[in-house]
């Protein structure tokens, strides 16, 4: 997945309109998409508008007591909802209007998506989460990269209200938190952190301007 930081230049995304932002989250019934299901799913557009907030009944699973703990989505909530598949057409079209989903750990999203057949069209994708560990700057010694971090820690960051483990209120907090990255706004008119993620993007840039090509992924400085 492109990480938009080493490119060194995220002009494009603050040029994006608001209304052609989309961000994206989902709870599940397990972590594997090949095996488990959606049961709830939230599309929140780039101004804020909620475009679908969804509890989602899963046609193979009747229980999912590892992943209930974590999110507290019962078998009961979900029953009566529509399936994904009834949700897909929906799911498409708002797809379809997007220049850019945005997600904490979107891959994972998407994935179980696009196992539910639905597509996302031409869409680049932002992962808050990818693009803010150097921001978090915990150095991952044995992958060699800048390790990822919780939502939670994400949104205490930038100040932004989250509830965690629903889908609507992470897609909330990690649009809170994408817009305060590319510096398109403060959350709950906070300063922008002294570690800033316009900063990783600047030395970046740099480096690839003295010919270094902004691949050293520890070019931001570890902390």
């Amino acid at each position: 997945m492109r990480l938009w930081y080493r490119t060194g230049d995220i002009t494009a995304l603050r040029e994006l309109s608001r209304d052609r932002v989309v961000c994206l989250d989902v709870e599940t019934t397990g972590l594997d998409p090949r095996s488990d299901e959606v049961l709830q799913v939230a599309l929140v557009r780039g101004d804020g508008e909620v475009l679908l907030s969804r509890c989602v009944q899963p046609e193979r699973h009747s229980s999912w007591p590892l992943a209930q703990r974590t999110h507290g989505i019962s078998p009961s909530m979900v029953e009566g909802c529509p399936s994904l598949a009834l949700l897909k057409p929906e799911i498409e079209e708002f797809f379809e209007d997007m220049d850019l989903i945005v997600g904490y750990n979107v891959a994972f999203d998407l994935l179980f998506l696009q196992t539910a057949g639905i597509s996302f069209g031409n869409a680049s994708v932002f992962d808050v989460m990818r693009e803010f560990a150097p921001v978090a700057g915990r150095w991952d010694a044995d992958r060699q990269r800048y390790a990822w971090v919780s939502l939670a820690y994400c949104a205490m960051y930038y100040g932004a209200p989250l509830r965690a483990h629903d889908a609507l209120g992470d897609a909330q907090a990690t649009l809170g938190c994408f817009w305060a990255m590319i510096g398109r706004d403060s959350v709950r008119n906070r300063p922008i952190p002294s570690r800033s993620y316009l900063d990783v993007v600047a030395r970046y840039s740099q480096a690839k301007a003295y010919g270094r090509g902004g691949q050293d992924e520890r070019v931001h400085g570890p902390s």
